[in-house]
């Protein structure tokens, strides 16, 4: 079986890790990318294409449109997710751009023999044009269409309707998005646990407490409140983790006692990939999950907190060391049920099953 993911950019270290898993099971997969990731994800196949919001310039003209999906705020309403219905200025700048980018696309999709596969995993429900002719294409020659949601690009970009129409199966690994659309299957994050050497957390002198702020809507503002605030009795150090590569991130990470991932549930709800990694280095994890979330997830290794209570909170966890070496090995082990690549592709492929991709 051949697999291809389509994504306008490498943003959490997933693409390279489901490509070598579908490897290990003896099928073919291949990434494409529209440019190299911010973070210096690794490349399979990228297309430095035109036009692309990792130009400063596209990025300005983006948020003077207000079509930024990272920046806009949610437009989900009602309980059902956008569409996107872009103004006839914006419809036409994408027109121009896809036309401008189409020749070295199709020249791509000849040379790597994109045709020939028979499942498109595409990225963000985004295919490399917006009137989603590739899609459309191979639709048409019964492969299997996959559109996985990240978040922001379904609740604040919306739906393509041109490819949603195609789509055979829609995943995510965002919880409130399944709570949004019944159509979504959720998978979680897929991580490989053995690069992560569990420690467990041992308070020194100072007690480091990380904080990544790469989505501007996880409440960064409260936890330097509550650090200022508790510096005062404590020694404590902000490790504010941003303006990084992925890989700089990690090490700094690893220097953390406690890591505190998001609190106002407006980026999405619970936690993402940092506190997944934070999870599997053995150090526990700060974050909000909502009582809806509770419901999903069930039994989880998450210290909870709100804005209101983040104070108290880590203040009961530099206060209970013990209490807080029995919560990183249980992190360490849920991560290991839940989000270890190697259960996440097993996953997946029932997900294929169920549609008649692999024999059951």
């Amino acid at each position: 079986m051949k697999i291809l993911y389509v994504a306008p950019e490498h943003v959490s270290g997933t693409l390279s890790l489901f490509k070598r898993e579908h490897e290990r099971r003896g099928d073919i997969c291949r990434y494409v990318t529209f440019w190299h990731s911010r973070w210096d994800f690794p490349d399979d196949i990228c297309l430095s294409l035109s036009g692309m919001p990792n130009r400063k310039w596209i990025r300005t003209i983006r948020n003077l449109l207000g079509t930024d999906p990272h920046v806009v705020p949610s437009r989900v309403k009602n309980g059902c997710p956008p569409i996107w219905q872009p103004n006839p200025v914006v419809r036409s700048l994408f027109a121009i751009r896809d036309e401008r980018n189409w020749r070295k696309i199709w020249r791509a999709i000849v040379e790597h023999g994109f045709l020939n596969y028979d499942i498109i995993h595409l990225d963000g429900g985004m295919d490399f044009t917006r009137d989603a002719r590739f899609a459309r294409f191979m639709k048409a020659r019964g492969k299997g269409i996959v559109c996985y949601y990240h978040g922001s690009d379904l609740r604040a970009r919306g739906l393509v309707p041109e490819v949603d129409a195609l789509s055979d199966l829609n995943l995510t690994p965002e919880w409130d998005l399944v709570a949004l659309d019944s159509r979504l299957t959720y998978l979680y994050l897929p991580i490989d646990v053995q690069q992560f050497e569990p420690r467990v957390p041992r308070f020194k002198t100072q007690i480091r407490i990380g904080h990544a702020a790469r989505n501007p809507l996880k409440g960064s503002d409260y936890v330097i409140s509550a650090i200022k605030q508790l510096q005062e009795k404590y020694n404590i150090e902000l490790v504010f983790i941003t303006n990084m590569s992925h890989h700089e991130a990690l090490i700094v990470k690893r220097t953390c006692d406690i890591f505190v991932d998001q609190l106002t549930n407006q980026g999405g709800w619970g936690y993402g990939m940092s506190a997944v990694e934070a999870l599997a280095m053995g150090i526990p994890v700060i974050t909000n999950i909502p009582e809806e979330m509770h419901r999903f997830i069930g039994i989880h290794p998450f210290i909870q907190a709100e804005p209101d209570t983040l104070v108290s909170v880590i203040e009961r966890c530099v206060n209970s060391p013990d209490w807080l070496r029995e919560v990183s090995i249980e992190g360490r082990a849920w991560v290991e049920e839940r989000h270890d690549v190697v259960n996440v592709v097993d996953c997946l492929y029932s997900c294929y099953r169920s549609k008649g991709w692999l024999p059951t």
